[in-house]
């Protein structure tokens, strides 16, 4: 009776996988690895379930911003006439001032957000790349408690 297979550390799972991938391939993973792996696996899932909502956000974002741009042009068009009439009453009304002043920070505010929207989509593409080559450079590196030479 062979009480080998039995009385493996490995769950079932990985002693299958452990005993059928060919010694000439890759090392075989060790329980902890394979956790790690796994555990990695899930964060990406979690990473790809997190950026598909974001995605589907950013796209509502951008449509409603378009939206509010298309209506802002008849709104605009009415907003100069109004500035118009105040401005044959009175040159110097502090309307005037205020909605000069709300007109550049809308437009500052489009810019801001056309850069946290380049800046999220390069945050996700560095995060996605540092997930795919962190096990590599894991695995790549001697850990200093074993480099006694």
């Amino acid at each position: 009776m062979d009480t080998s297979s039995s009385s493996s550390p490995q769950p079932p799972a990985i002693a299958a996988s452990s005993a059928s991938a060919s010694p000439s391939s890759s090392p075989a993973l060790t329980p902890e690895e394979w956790k790690e792996f796994n555990d990695l696996r899930r964060q990406n899932q979690l990473l790809k379930a997190e950026n598909a909502m974001l995605q589907r956000k950013l796209e509502e974002e951008r449509s409603h911003r378009l939206q509010w741009q298309s209506e802002g042009d008849h709104n605009t068009a009415e907003a100069a006439m109004c500035c118009e009439s105040i401005e044959k009453m009175d040159k110097d009304a502090q309307v005037l001032a205020l909605y000069a002043e709300l007109h550049r920070l809308r437009e500052k505010c489009d810019v801001y957000a056309e850069a946290v929207e380049e800046s999220r989509s390069y945050f996700f593409e560095m995060k996605r790349l540092y997930t795919e080559v962190e096990p590599h450079l894991r695995s790549s590196g001697v850990p200093p408690a074993t480099s006694s030479a």
